[in-house]
C-alpha cells in the first residue's frame, strides 16, 4: 500500500481535496450531468445523497476485501471555488495504480483534466507506485487523448475497451 497524504494538492488553477462526505452536495451539481456516463458502466447521480453514499464506501480507503487501495480527489477550481469533479486511483498490492475521472461537461476542454490526472500521478509516483492504467471506452475520444498527452500508451484492445498503461520512472 502507498502512504499518501491527505493533504490538498494545489496546482496552478487547481486544487484536489481528498474526498469528504461533507462535499457531496456540492459535487453533485458537477456529477449530475448525463452526458459524463455514456462510456462508464454507472449512471448520473440520482441526488446528492447518493455522491454522499459513494463518497462515505470510498472514503474507506481500503477494498472491503483488503487487496486494493481507494484513493479518492474531488477537483476544485480555486478562483473563483467551483467544484469540477473527480479523479481517483485504486491501488493493487504491487502499487499498480488504476486511474478514473469524472468531470462537469460544463467545464470540459480547458485543459482541467489533464491538469488534476497530471498531479495526481505526479502525487502517487512520488509516494511510490510502479505504474498506471486506465481503461477507457473504445468510443471515448476524448479520454483517450487525455491518456495519450500524458504519455500512456496503448497496450490493448479489451471487447470495447481499450487498456492505456504508463510506467513510473521512478519504478527502477
Amino acid at each position: 500500500m502507498l502512504v499518501v497524504s491527505r493533504d490538498p494538492i494545489f496546482t496552478q488553477r487547481l486544487e484536489l481535496r481528498r474526498t469528504h462526505v461533507e462535499d457531496a452536495a456540492a459535487m453533485y451539481e458537477a456529477l449530475r450531468h448525463p452526458e459524463i456516463y455514456p462510456f462508464l458502466p454507472r449512471n448520473a447521480p440520482k441526488d446528492a445523497t447518493e455522491v454522499a453514499a459513494r463518497f462515505a464506501r470510498v472514503m474507506h480507503e481500503t477494498a472491503p476485501d483488503r487487496t486494493e487501495q481507494w484513493l479518492n480527489w474531488t477537483v476544485w477550481l480555486r478562483q473563483p471555488l467551483t467544484p469540477l469533479g473527480t479523479i481517483e486511483a485504486t491501488v493493487n498490492a504491487r502499487n499498480e495504480a488504476a486511474i478514473g475521472y469524472l468531470f462537469d461537461p460544463r467545464h470540459w476542454r480547458r485543459g482541467y483534466a489533464r491538469e488534476a490526472v497530471a498531479a495526481m500521478l505526479d502525487h502517487l509516483r512520488a509516494c511510490g507506485a510502479r505504474s498506471f492504467e486506465a481503461t477507457i471506452d473504445i468510443r471515448n475520444l476524448a479520454s483517450q487523448r487525455l491518456v495519450a498527452a500524458l504519455d500512456f500508451a496503448l497496450e490493448r484492445v479489451a471487447g470495447a475497451d481499450q487498456i492505456w498503461r504508463k510506467v513510473s520512472d521512478q519504478s527502477g
